[in-house]
């Protein structure tokens, strides 16, 4: 289980540059190895499709 700061911490280790551009914010809780490894794909895939932190903003909005 990894807690919000490790999470945050290995982000910033595994993908330093798509790491830093969005702002994730994280509840107070434990994670799995899994759920880690779906934000980290779902960041390298929102990479992959150019989608910048605005891009990403203005689509939730939509969509919330």
């Amino acid at each position: 289980m990894l807690t919000p700061n490790e999470i945050r911490r290995r982000l910033r280790r595994d993908l330093v540059t798509i790491a830093e551009a969005y702002q994730i914010g994280f509840e107070s809780r434990l994670y799995t190895e899994a759920e880690y490894g779906n934000l980290k794909q779902t960041l390298l895939q929102l990479r992959e499709l150019n989608m910048n932190p605005q891009h990403m903003e203005q689509l939730l909005a939509i969509n919330g």
